[in-house]
């Protein structure tokens, strides 16, 4: 029985990272400038290519957080029940991996703000120029909506997964990571169309697609935890 649970965690995080390696490569690729066919190696990684990057970990963080909690409220919390202490602990340590999303969205920001100051502004990099980019620019703006958003989901799912907290209570975990994936949206292409129905599809896109990875990751870390 353990070789089959370790292959599916192992087929699970490939899965999930396989892709995820090949976009950011493909991002870095993509941005890179190009230098004609006598460029230096050290060019291959510009600024830009860090910038798309970083904002690519936070779109992966952002779905991945959210559909971390529709997975443990939607699937492993009615999954589990009568398994009181392995419904504890699995919840628990999904918890963690939450807090471990909101991290991610810290540290990319940390990178993506400074980099998008600097090349939006052509000057060097200065707390004034970071606190008008952080305060002053749409990017910022949301950037601060989507750390807080993302800290209360995981607060609220943190507090839902206490022992004999009632299951109604991670309602207010699936409010907060809806809200969460409405900064994607207000920083897409939808948002640059403007009206209701582009915005609600790419929210709908969103959602779907972060309850899928939500269970692309949440079943490989209980296959390597709990369900050991």
């Amino acid at each position: 029985m353990k070789l089959p649970v370790r292959l599916a965690a192992i087929l699970g995080l490939v899965t999930i990272w396989g892709p995820t390696v090949a976009w950011f490569s493909g991002t870095a690729h993509a941005q890179a400038p190009d230098h004609g066919s006598h460029a230096a190696p050290t060019a291959l990684f510009t600024q830009e290519s860090a910038v798309g990057i970083a904002h690519a970990m936070t779109l992966g963080a952002t779905v991945f957080l959210a559909g971390l909690v529709a997975f443990a409220t939607l699937v492993w919390l009615p999954a589990s029940r009568g398994e009181d202490a392995d419904q504890e602990k699995a919840v628990g340590l999904l918890c963690r991996w939450m807090w471990v999303l909101v991290g991610v969205i810290v540290v990319a920001g940390l990178i993506e703000l400074p980099l998008y100051a600097v090349r939006a502004s052509g000057d060097t990099l200065s707390l004034g120029l970071l606190g008008e980019a952080l305060f002053d620019t749409r990017v910022g703006q949301l950037w601060i909506e989507r750390l807080a958003f993302g800290i209360l989901t995981a607060a609220a799912a943190t507090y839902a997964a206490r022992p004999q907290r009632p299951a109604y209570r991670w309602v207010a975990a699936l409010v907060a990571s809806a809200l969460l994936l409405t900064t994607l949206t207000r920083q897409s292409h939808a948002a640059a169309e403007g009206g209701f129905l582009p915005l609600a599809a790419d929210w709908l896109h969103l959602t779907a697609a972060s309850l899928w990875m939500g269970g692309l990751l949440g079943f490989p870390i209980l296959l390597v935890g709990p369900l050991r």
